[in-house]
């Protein structure tokens, strides 16, 4: 059995490489051979606001492993733990602590949506939060799009001024600080909000006619970044996992209902979307990709750490 520290992690992985994973492991979702477990969690107060466990898993019959990763997050801090084991014989493969493990496959996920649902000619990038996935996230963008500049806006703009400093400085990228929401979207041809907020901030308003939005912070379902007139406006919305975001999305639940027998046929998911059963719409309004965690985003980073057959 392998034990990777974060450090392991972090020197096996790129984000680029986690991308192409991800995209082979959704593949074998697309044709069967693949699927998520369903994840878990519980909130609980804290004197400095919530804190939440969380627990999924993945199999991937035609890699031939199962994961399970279990995290906690607190406003104190964090930690993860992901388990990987063989699908033929049950072996343990490997135990990998996965802090930094789920920053690149959080941005891994936004890289293949943007991949396939972002203008191809886009060049600029609105980061919407400035927290510690924050880098990754404009890392993934920039592997799949040729950035000309990074605009970031953060409720604290200190926070917002260290992250632009490590975009110049650690991808080499133009990248500015903005005062206000509207500042940093405005004419964006991609948007990224990785936030914790717990209302709305984010309104049709501000974002381009031909824009691509990744919504990857509100994954509570107390919390949301999005106000209903974004996915109103959308002209496609997609999901890493449809079971994840109808328990989880408050913005998807207030949208197209909480009710198991609501109907969400207008939500495709990322599978569909990198085998070619939905592609982007010629001209839309707008494109939306709400990510929620699912076990095959981190099934994708166990092939690179432990093996498999991609």
């Amino acid at each position: 059995m392998r034990f990777s520290s974060e450090t392991d992690v972090r020197a096996a992985l790129t984000v680029p490489g986690v991308v192409d994973a991800l995209e082979q492991v959704l593949a074998h979702e697309a044709d069967g051979r693949a699927w998520n477990v369903d994840k878990t969690m519980s909130t609980w107060p804290t004197d400095n606001g919530r804190a939440s466990a969380h627990a999924l898993g993945a199999v991937d019959l035609t890699a031939g492993l199962t994961v399970f990763k279990t995290w906690v997050n607190t406003p104190a801090g964090a930690s993860a733990l992901m388990t990987v084991f063989d699908a033929a014989d049950g072996a343990t493969l490997g135990v990998a602590e996965a802090g930094a493990a789920g920053a690149f496959r959080t941005a891994a996920v936004s890289g293949v949506a943007t991949r396939h649902l972002a203008d191809p000619d886009a060049d600029e990038l609105a980061l919407l939060g400035a927290g510690r996935q924050a880098l990754r996230q404009v890392e993934a963008v920039a592997a799949v799009r040729t950035l000309r500049r990074v605009r970031i806006w953060n409720r604290t703009a200190a926070a917002a001024e260290t992250l632009a400093a490590q975009v110049r400085d650690e991808l080499g990228l133009d990248a500015e600080v903005a005062g206000t929401v509207d500042g940093a979207t405005r004419d964006a041809p991609i948007v990224t909000a990785i936030t914790r907020a717990d209302e709305p901030f984010l309104t049709a308003g501000h974002l381009a006619d031909g824009a691509h939005l990744n919504a990857v912070g509100a994954i509570l379902p107390t919390h949301a970044e999005l106000a209903p007139d974004v996915l109103a406006a959308s002209s496609l919305t997609v999901v890493d996992n449809e079971p994840n975001a109808r328990r989880g999305s408050r913005e998807l639940r207030e949208h197209l209902g909480a009710d198991p027998a609501d109907d969400w046929g207008s939500v495709r998911s990322l599978a569909e979307l990198v085998v070619g059963k939905v592609a982007r719409p010629a001209t839309p309004r707008l494109t939306v990709f709400k990510g929620m965690g699912m076990g095959l985003s981190d099934l994708a980073v166990a092939t690179l750490l432990v093996g498999g057959r991609p």
